[in-house]
């Protein structure tokens, strides 16, 4: 017996679906109007009353054994449950506290994804973004060097400059 599954992150990449869950098959995309796509170091999605917000999700025709193998790879159910969107069954994560960036190598995995299953990324970005302006515990979230006018041109200020100084070198 076969289940629908959508999927919102890692798992909209097919290489590692293939990996995870060789019995999956792919039928394609849609958008989930009133959901949208968050980071708490790892891909989760919340409700929402914005008509403007979509969730982009991969629609997948899963096995049991997909679904066991997928329970084991989401931490079901300590990290993640498991919801029905629309009929749909999806992983929301049991834990809605913190917003953190996710790593550089797991967000390109679900970039990849969206690429293969011909989303928008736009979404995945301004989840990104979002992440990234909640919290400072991530090293993308470092602030970056300040630049100080000197001369003709600009150069990155060092932990050496006199940061007490004008900064235009005036």
């Amino acid at each position: 017996m076969t289940k629908l599954y959508m999927a919102y992150g890692s798992n909209l990449n097919m290489a590692n679906m293939a990996s995870r869950c060789p019995d999956a098959k792919h039928l394609g995309s849609m958008y989930i109007p009133k959901w949208k796509l968050v980071f708490r170091h790892v891909a989760d999605i919340v409700p929402t009353y914005d008509k403007e917000d979509l969730l982009p999700v991969g629609l997948w025709e899963i096995t049991k054994d997909c679904e066991k193998a997928l329970d084991f790879y989401e931490g079901y159910p300590t990290l993640y449950g498991k919801i029905k969107i629309n009929g749909i069954m999806t992983y929301k994560m049991n834990n809605n506290k913190d917003i953190l960036p996710p790593s550089s190598s797991y967000f390109h995995t679900i970039l990849e994804g969206y690429t293969n299953f011909d989303l928008n990324p736009s979404h995945l970005y301004d989840a990104l973004g979002w992440s990234h302006y909640t919290s400072d515990k991530h090293e993308w979230s470092l602030p970056k060097p300040k630049r100080k006018f000197k001369g003709t041109g600009y150069r990155l200020l060092t932990d050496k400059d006199n940061t007490n100084k004008d900064p235009y070198g005036y």
